[in-house]
C-alpha cells in the first residue's frame, strides 16, 4: 500500500512567488531565483520544507516578518530529499508561526520527459528547431521550481523570464515589461491571479498567432509554429465563442486580460487548462480543411470548449486535494457538451453524449477493481492513476443526471452561486453539493452521495408484464467472479420512465408496482441515468418492436441496444438475443447509433477471436451496413448533415473488415491513385500552394482510417513501404496517427515486426508511442509479437515516457487483446513484480479484463457461432 504524501501546506502557506528563469536550449539546463513569502503555522521548529524535484538548491535566504522589523535568519543545512521529493532549509533557531520571506537559487535540467519543463521539436525551412514548454499538473512544477505543490497553496506569481531575443515567449498573464540586452532579453510578466501551482505555465521559441477579441474585449491569440498558424482559424472562432457563451452562463467575466491557446509539437495529453496560457498537442487545436476529418475537428471544438471552461471551474474555484479532481474534469467533461451544442446546434452533441462519455465510462466501472469518483489519494504517484475514464467521463454522466435532476434553470443557478461563493479559493464535493442545495431546495447531497462516494453502478432488472412492474437492482460487473464476493449496494436511481404510475426514484434494492394495461415505456429515457436496464423476453421484444417503428428516439436505441449486450457480456443477459435485436437496426441512420454497433460487433469478433467465426459474421455485417452505404456512398454530397458525414467511415469501415467486395475495390483504387511518397519531397518547395500535396494525402480525410487500413489488412511489402513513407513525410499530426493504425495492422511476420521496432525509431514522437501499441495489440495476427516486444521493450518505454499517463495503461493495453485464461498466468508473471502505486489499479483491471473475456467466450462462443451462421 502506498503511504501517506506529507501535506506540507499545512506548515507553510505561500501567497506570493517573484521567480525568474533562465533556460538554456543547448545545454538543456535551467537556473533561477525564486522569493516566496508566506506564512509558516503550527508549533515553533527548526525547519521549513518546501517541494523540489530534481534541483539543486544552491544558496538559501530566510527572513522573518515582523511587526517592527525584518529579520534575518541563517540556514544551516540544506537538505535534499529524493523519496520525498523535498528540499528542507535547517536553522540553528526556533521559527516560530508568522510571516516568512525565502529566497532560493536553484538549478535543474529541460527534460525529454514531457513534464516539468521540457522541448518540443519541429522542422522550419529545412532547419531543426526548438520550444521550450511547461507541463506542471498534477506535481511537476517542484520540478522547475521550489514550491508548496499542492492544488490547496494557492498564490499569486510574478514571472520573470529570460530568453533568446528574437523568441516570442508567452505565459498564464500580459507582458509588462520586456527588455533586450545583448542576445537576452528579459519578459517580466503581469502578476497572476491567486492561483495552484499547476496552473503556472510558459512556452517560448519560434511560434506565430492569429488574434481575436471577446465581445468583453478579452485579447485571444491562437498559438503555432510558423508553418502551422494558418491552420488555427477555427480554433480561434470557437474559443471566442466559448468564451462568451461561459461568461454569460456562469455570470462571472473571463477574469483575465487575455486567452492564449498553444499548439505544441510534443505534448503528452490532449490539452492542458493552465490560467490564461492553454497548451494543446496539434491534433487538438490545428484544423487544416484540406486534411483535418470531420471527427477530428469536432474532437478540436470539445477539447477548446473542455480547457475554456476550466479557466472557471477548476482554475477559479479549485479541488482541495487530488480526491476532488473530478470537481475539475467530470464538469469540463460535461459543460463542453452544453458549449459545444450551443455553438454547432446541427451536431447533436447529447446524442454523442452518450457514445462519448456514459458508455465509455460504464465499460471501466463495471470492473470490480475500479474506484470511486471521489477516491483518497495517499501519495502523488496515485493521481495520475485517477486521470481516467472515472473522474472524466464518469464525473460527467452524473453530473448530467443532476442537470437533468433539477432542471436546467436550477443547475445553471446554483453553478453560478457556487463559482461566485469560493472563487479564487479552493472546495470539496459537498461544497459544490450546498451551492445546489441552498438554491434549489432540493436534496442534492442525499441524491449524490452514492453516485460519488461508491465504486460502480447498477444493472436494473426489469420484469414487466401484464400483471405489473418488478424492478430489482445490483451493482453490474463484467466478471462473474466479482459477484460472489462483494455485498451489492444500493443506489438512488432515477427511473426515468415518464409514466404516471412509477416513482421518480428507485431507493431500494426492489420495487413491485401495478401499470395500466398495455403500458409502453422505457426505463432510462434518453439514456439520462448512469445505470443499466435488462427487460424479461416479452417487453424486450415490445420494445424491439418501437425500434421498427421508429418510436424510440436514438438515445433510447442505443441505449436498448448497449444494454443488452452489455449485460450478455457480463452473463446476465443471452448474447443470442442481443444479436436477434441487432436485426431491427437495418433501417438505422444515426451515426452515433451506429458507433455503439460497430463496437457491439467488432467486441464480439474480437473476443470471441476464432478465424472461423470471424467468417461466418461477414455477411451478417455486410447486410445490416448496405442500405445507409447505398444511401451515403463514399463522396459527401451537397448539404449534407454532420451526422451523415460522421457515418460514412463507420459503415464504408465495417462494410470493408466484413470484405464487401465493392468498398474493398474501392479502398485499393484510391490507395493506388494516390501520389506516391517519393513524389512528396520533404521540403516541398515544388507545390507550396497544394495544402493536400504539400501534407502528403489525396484520400477523403473522413476515409482515410478505411482505405489505409483495408489495404494494410490485405496488403504486403510495397504498400507497408508506402504508408511508411507517408508516416515520415507528413506534418499533419492526425495522419500520422491514422497511418501508425495502418502500419501496425498488417499480418505478415516480418512486417508485424518492423512495426514494432519502428516504434523505437526516432521518426515517432513520444506523444504517439501508446498508439502504437496500443493498435499493435488491437492486430489479431501481432498480439503475441506485440506481448514479446513490449517485455522486452518495459525499461525502454518506462524511461522515455517516464510519468505520461499513457504509460500506465499498457497493462490494459495489452489485456484487452486475450480472452484465454492461459495468458492469465504469463500476464501475471510479468506485472506483478511490477507493481507500485501508479501501476496497481492498471494491473488489477487487466487481470480482470482477461477473465471477463475468457468467461464470456467460453459460455457463449457456441451460440454466438450458431447465430451468424444462421443468418448468413
Amino acid at each position: 500500500m502506498a503511504k501517506n504524501v506529507r501535506r506540507l501546506a499545512a506548515q507553510f502557506r505561500p501567497d506570493h512567488y517573484v521567480l525568474e528563469l533562465v533556460p538554456d536550449k543547448a545545454k538543456m539546463r535551467f537556473s533561477g531565483v525564486v522569493i516566496v513569502t508566506g506564512h509558516k503555522s503550527g508549533k515553533p521548529s527548526r525547519r521549513i520544507t518546501l517541494h523540489q524535484s530534481g534541483l539543486k538548491i544552491t544558496k538559501a535566504h530566510l527572513t522573518k516578518h515582523d511587526k517592527k522589523d525584518d529579520l534575518t535568519i541563517e540556514i544551516d543545512r540544506i537538505n535534499h530529499h529524493k523519496s520525498y521529493e523535498e528540499v528542507r532549509l535547517h536553522s540553528s533557531k526556533l521559527l516560530y508561526p508568522g510571516r516568512y520571506t525565502i529566497t532560493l537559487d536553484f538549478e535543474g535540467q529541460i527534460t525529454r520527459v514531457m513534464s516539468g519543463m521540457y522541448p518540443c521539436f519541429f522542422k522550419h525551412q529545412g532547419k531543426e528547431k526548438k520550444l521550450i514548454a511547461t507541463q506542471f499538473e498534477s506535481h511537476h512544477a517542484r520540478e522547475v521550481f521550489p514550491c508548496i505543490d499542492e492544488p490547496e497553496a494557492k498564490a499569486t506569481f510574478d514571472l520573470t523570464m529570460v530568453t533568446p531575443k528574437d523568441e516570442t515567449v508567452i505565459a498564464n498573464t500580459p507582458i509588462k515589461k520586456q527588455v533586450t540586452s545583448g542576445k537576452k532579453q528579459v519578459t517580466i510578466f503581469e502578476t497572476t491571479p491567486k492561483m495552484s501551482t499547476y496552473l503556472l505555465a510558459f512556452v517560448y521559441g519560434e511560434v506565430g498567432f492569429k488574434e481575436a477579441r471577446t465581445a468583453d474585449g478579452v485579447v485571444v491569440r491562437t498559438y503555432a509554429t510558423p508553418d502551422n498558424v494558418e491552420f488555427t482559424d477555427f480554433a480561434l472562432d470557437v474559443a471566442v465563442k466559448c468564451l462568451e457563451f461561459y461568461n454569460n452562463y456562469f455570470g462571472i467575466p473571463y477574469p483575465l486580460k487575455k486567452c492564449d491557446l498553444i499548439a505544441l509539437p510534443d505534448f503528452a495529453s490532449g490539452a492542458m487548462e493552465n490560467w490564461g496560457c492553454i497548451t494543446f498537442r496539434e491534433q487538438s487545436l490545428l484544423v487544416d480543411p484540406a486534411n483535418t476529418s470531420l471527427a477530428n475537428k469536432q474532437y478540436v471544438a470539445m477539447v477548446i470548449a473542455h480547457e475554456l471552461a476550466h479557466q472557471w471551474f477548476g482554475n477559479l474555484v479549485t479541488m482541495r486535494w487530488w480526491t476532488d479532481l473530478w470537481l475539475n474534469e467530470g464538469f469540463a467533461s460535461w459543460i463542453e457538451y452544453l458549449a459545444v451544442d450551443h455553438i454547432f446546434p446541427d451536431w447533436q452533441m447529447w446524442t454523442q453524449f452518450i457514445v462519448g462519455e456514459q458508455q465509455q465510462a460504464m465499460k471501466l466501472d463495471a470492473l470490480e477493481h475500479t474506484h470511486p469518483i471521489e477516491v483518497e489519494v495517499k501519495h502523488p504517484d496515485e493521481i495520475r492513476t485517477i486521470f481516467d475514464a472515472i473522474s472524466y467521463s464518469k464525473g460527467s454522466s452524473v453530473i448530467h443526471m443532476l442537470h437533468g435532476y433539477l432542471g436546467p434553470k436550477m443547475f445553471q443557478e446554483g453553478l453560478s452561486f457556487y463559482l461566485q461563493q469560493h472563487a479564487y479559493s479552493n472546495t470539496d464535493t459537498v461544497d459544490l453539493w450546498s451551492a445546489l442545495e441552498e438554491t434549489s431546495g432540493r436534496p442534492v447531497r442525499k441524491f449524490m452521495h452514492d453516485w460519488t462516494s461508491q465504486p460502480g453502478f447498477p444493472i436494473i432488472h426489469a420484469n414487466i408484464n401484464e400483471e405489473g412492474v418488478d424492478l430489482s437492482q445490483e451493482r453490474f460487473f463484467f466478471n462473474p467472479k466479482a459477484r460472489t464476493n462483494l455485498k451489492s449496494p444500493i443506489w438512488p436511481v432515477p427511473l426515468l420512465a415518464h409514466e404516471a404510475e412509477m416513482p421518480d426514484i428507485l431507493h431500494a434494492s426492489k420495487l413491485q408496482g401495478k401499470l395500466p394495461a398495455n403500458a409502453h415505456f422505457k426505463l432510462n429515457r434518453h439514456q439520462g441515468g448512469f445505470y443499466r436496464v435488462l427487460y424479461n423476453a416479452s417487453y424486450q421484444q415490445r420494445l424491439k418492436e418501437l425500434v421498427q417503428r421508429g418510436q424510440l428516439e436514438a438515445q433510447d436505441r442505443m441505449g436498448l441496444l448497449n444494454d443488452s449486450f452489455e449485460a450478455a457480456k457480463a452473463g446476465y443477459g443471452d448474447t443470442a438475443e442481443a444479436l436477434n435485436l441487432l436485426q431491427v437496426f437495418t433501417t438505422e441512420d444515426n451515426a452515433a447509433v451506429w458507433e455503439i454497433i460497430a463496437s457491439d460487433l467488432g467486441s464480439v469478433r474480437a473476443v470471441m477471436d476464432d478465424e472461423e467465426l470471424r467468417e461466418a459474421m461477414k455477411p451478417f455485417v455486410r447486410k445490416l451496413a448496405a442500405k445507409q452505404i447505398d444511401r451515403l456512398g463514399w463522396r459527401p454530397r451537397t448539404k449534407e448533415s454532420h451526422f451523415d458525414t460522421l457515418l460514412r467511415p463507420t459503415v464504408l469501415g465495417m462494410a470493408a473488415a466484413a470484405d464487401d467486395p465493392d468498398v474493398v475495390k474501392e479502398c485499393w483504387r484510391q490507395f493506388r491513385a494516390m501520389h506516391r511518397p517519393e513524389d512528396i519531397d520533404a521540403d516541398l518547395r515544388s507545390v507550396p500552394d497544394a495544402p493536400s500535396v504539400r501534407r502528403g494525402m489525396d484520400v477523403d480525410p473522413d476515409l482515410r482510417g478505411v482505405v489505409y487500413g483495408t489495404v494494410a489488412r490485405l496488403g504486403g511489402e510495397s504498400e507497408f513501404e508506402k504508408l511508411l513513407g507517408m508516416h515520415n513525410r507528413t506534418t499533419h499530426s492526425e495522419q500520422r496517427i491514422t497511418i501508425a493504425a495502418a502500419l501496425t495492422g498488417f499480418k505478415q511476420p516480418e512486417l508485424i515486426k518492423r512495426a514494432l521496432e519502428f516504434i523505437c525509431s526516432p521518426k515517432i514522437r513520444a506523444q504517439d508511442i501508446a498508439y502504437w501499441v496500443a493498435y499493435s495489440f488491437m492486430n489479431r495476427h501481432a498480439k503475441y509479437e506485440t506481448w514479446e516486444w513490449l517485455k522486452n521493450n518495459w525499461e525502454w518505454l518506462s524511461k522515455t515516457l517516464g510519468e505520461d499517463l499513457s504509460f500506465y495503461r499498457f497493462p490494459i493495453y495489452a489485456a484487452r487483446a486475450f480472452s484465454n485464461e492461459e495468458f492469465l498466468k504469463e500476464y501475471k508473471d510479468f506485472f506483478e513484480p511490477k507493481r507500485g502505486p501508479a501501476i496497481d489499479r492498471s494491473i488489477n483491471q487487466g487481470i480482470e479484463i482477461i477473465e471477463w473475456q475468457s468467461a464470456w467466450k467460453k459460455r457463449d462462443f457456441k451460440e454466438v457461432m450458431a447465430f451468424f451462421k444462421a443468418h448468413q
